[in-house]
């Protein structure tokens, strides 16, 4: 069995080569795939991303079960409690059940979350560690999936998604801590800042940004639903003509 070391990969370097590199590829294939998916039947559209979450989520399981089987399970670090980690089954139990109503939900929660950390990695193992590109691929996944989600599957958000992702959020919050009391771990960053630079950085210290954080995220996802509203907004008149 192969052992896990870590400390023999080289440091990931924040927007060096291999920050950029998989930031591109995310676009590029974004790009090609969603122009080609367009042209699909829904159901099909339904299908492949069913498949595309399906392996997002395998990844995390499957250094779960690499750290277990290699006895190196840490429950301060390996549960899949950081928000990006429990989102990718939250995307597949929405897409199995085709429930659209909370497509909102996971629309905020991915670009406010997922899109700080793909700008700002809190990323320690470089290429070619299993984390490295196990970070990425979760990360610039679930981001290709909220594209998808609106430009193929053309799933709608609502001004109404804010106030219900605020109070999912906070939800959330309540039980990383009670997860990081009873782990000693950092899931959500609800006890301490991450190591890598972010926006939780112009919040205050601890347990501060967790208050000041309720602001900065109303008005990230006010700014986020824009988009989202003007593209609704040519399909309705484009409907009426």
């Amino acid at each position: 069995m192969f052992e896990l070391n870590s400390q023999l990969i080289e440091k990931f370097q924040a927007y060096g080569a291999f920050h950029i590199i998989p930031v591109l590829v995310m676009g590029l294939s974004c790009y090609f795939f969603i122009r080609k998916a367009k042209n699909w039947t829904y159901s099909y559209q339904l299908l492949w991303a069913k498949i595309f979450t399906t392996c997002i989520v395998l990844t995390i399981v499957g250094w779960m079960g690499i750290k277990l089987v290699n006895h190196q399970f840490d429950p301060r670090i390996d549960l899949p409690f950081h928000l990006c980690n429990i989102l990718p089954f939250a995307t597949l139990l929405i897409l199995l059940t085709d429930n659209q109503k909370y497509f909102g939900i996971l629309y905020f929660s991915i670009l406010a979350g997922t899109l700080q950390a793909i700008i700002t990695p809190d990323l320690k193992e470089a290429y070619p560690h299993y984390i490295y590109f196990r970070y990425w691929i979760i990360h610039c996944g679930l981001v290709m999936l909220v594209f998808y989600f609106i430009l193929v599957l053309q799933w709608r958000v609502y001004y109404k998604d804010i106030r219900i992702a605020m109070y999912y959020a906070n939800g959330y919050l309540v039980f990383s801590i009670l997860i990081n009391i009873w782990s000693g771990g950092n899931y959500f960053f609800s006890m301490a800042k991450p190591e890598a630079a972010s926006l939780l950085d112009y919040l205050g210290p601890w347990p501060l940004y967790l208050l000041t954080g309720q602001l900065a995220m109303y008005v990230l996802f006010v700014l986020l639903y824009q988009p989202v509203k003007r593209i609704a907004l040519q399909k309705d008149i484009a409907g009426k003509n």
